[in-house]
C-alpha cells in the first residue's frame, strides 16, 4: 500500500506549546490506533502501511490530532475499541475512500456493523467486472452472512471458489455459513485446511490466541471458530473473551456468545444489557431478539421494560420468532 498524505486546510502551524504528558500520550494513541486500524479499513491482513497527515500550507509531518482535531477529540471520549475505529473509518473514507475497490467498501462496512448498506452498494454498484473478482463475492457472503441469509452466503462463496478455488478467505467464510447451518462436518474439514495450510510446519506449538484468530495473525480470523474454540477451553480467561468480541464486534453471532457466555458465569445482568444492545443493533438476529424477550420476562422486568419488551414482541411477531 503507497503512502497516503492527508491534507487539512489549517492555517495556522500546530503550537509549539509542550502538551501535557496524558495529552500526549492520547496523541500518540491515536496516531498508533490509526496505523492498526487502516488495514482493516482495506481488508489487507498484515499490511504494512504508512500514512501521515501533513500541514496544508508547509506540507510538514502533523501528528493526526492535529491534522483532524474534531475526530480526535470524538475519538478520545470513547472506550469502545469497536467504536473508535468507526471514527478512523470515517475519517479514512473522507480522505481515501473513493480509491478503494468496491469489494473494500463493503467489507468496510461489514466490519463498521453496517451489512444492509454494505449490501445496498453492492446492489447499487456492482459491475461486470466485479463479478468477475472472487473478492467481491467473498465481500458479498460476509455480507450475507452477518445478515444470517445463509443459503445466499453459501452461494456467493461457491462463485468465488470457482473463480479462484484455492482462496482461504472463501473456504473460511463458507466453513462458518456451513457450520451454522449445521453440516458441522464439512465446515471442520474447511478450518483444519485452512489450518493445514496457514501454519508453517515449524509454527511454535504456543502460537498466542490472537495470532490464531485475529485480523492481523489471517489464519482463522473467523467469529464462528473463535467461538468453538473460546467455548471448549474452561481455562479461558474474561480478558480473552473481551479481546474477541472487540476483534467480532461485527458479528451479531459472536456478541450473542459473548452476552451467553457472561450470564452463564453469573454476570446476568452485564450479559443481558449486551444481548439487548445486539437486538437493538442488529434486530435481524434471532437469538439476541428471542433471548432479550425471555430474559426480561424471566427477571420480572415486564413492566419497567415494558417499551424494550413491545419492540422485541414486534419484530417476532413480524418474522414469526413466537
Amino acid at each position: 500500500m503507497g503512502v497516503f498524505d492527508f491534507f487539512k486546510n489549517k492555517k495556522d502551524k500546530p503550537e509549539s506549546n509542550q502538551p501535557d504528558l496524558q495529552l500526549q500520550a492520547e496523541i500518540d494513541r491515536f496516531e498508533n490506533e490509526i496505523f492498526a486500524t487502516t488495514a482493516r479499513y482495506i481488508s489487507q491482513p498484515g499490511v504494512q502501511v504508512n500514512i501521515r497527515a501533513r500541514h496544508s500550507e508547509t506540507n510538514e509531518v502533523i501528528p493526526f490530532a492535529v491534522g483532524f482535531p474534531e475526530q480526535f477529540n470524538e475519538w478520545r471520549t470513547v472506550q469502545s475499541l469497536a467504536d473508535r475505529r468507526g471514527i478512523i473509518y470515517r475519517l479514512l473514507d473522507s480522505q481515501v475512500g473513493n480509491q478503494l475497490a468496491l469489494w473494500q467498501v463493503m467489507e468496510r462496512f461489514n466490519d463498521d456493523r453496517y451489512p444492509e448498506r454494505a449490501l445496498q452498494i453492492a446492489t447499487e454498484h456492482k459491475q461486470e467486472a466485479d463479478e468477475q473478482d472472487p473478492d467481491f463475492w467473498n465481500a458479498l457472503a460476509r455480507t450475507n452472512f452477518i445478515l444470517t441469509h445463509y443459503e445466499e452466503a453459501e452461494r456467493n462463496c461457491q462463485k468465488a471458489l470457482e473463480l479462484d478455488s484455492t482462496s482461504i478467505r472463501s473456504k473460511r467464510i463458507l466453513a462458518d455459513t456451513l457450520h451454522v447451518m449445521g453440516k458441522h462436518d464439512k465446515a471442520h474439514e474447511l478450518y483444519q485446511e485452512i489450518l493445514a495450510k496457514k501454519l508453517p510446519k515449524n509454527q511454535p506449538a504456543n502460537l498466542p490466541l490472537q495470532d490464531l484468530l485475529g485480523f492481523d495473525g489471517d489464519i482463522v480470523n473467523s467469529p464462528i471458530y473463535a467461538i468453538g474454540w473460546l467455548k471448549s477451553d474452561e481455562n479461558v480467561t474474561p480478558e480473552v473473551w473481551n479481546w474477541a468480541v472487540e476483534e467480532f464486534y461485527y458479528s451479531p453471532h459472536f456478541r450473542t456468545e459473548h452476552a451467553f457466555y457472561l450470564i452463564q458465569n453469573k454476570d446476568v445482568m452485564k450479559g443481558f444489557a449486551k444481548l439487548l444492545h445486539v437486538s437493538k443493533e442488529m434486530p435481524w438476529f434471532k437469538d439476541a431478539v428471542v433471548n432479550s424477550y425471555h430474559i426480561i420476562e424471566q427477571l420480572g422486568l415486564s413492566d419497567k421494560m415494558q417499551d424494550e419488551r413491545t419492540r422485541l414482541k414486534g419484530i417476532m411477531d413480524i418474522q414469526n420468532w413466537n
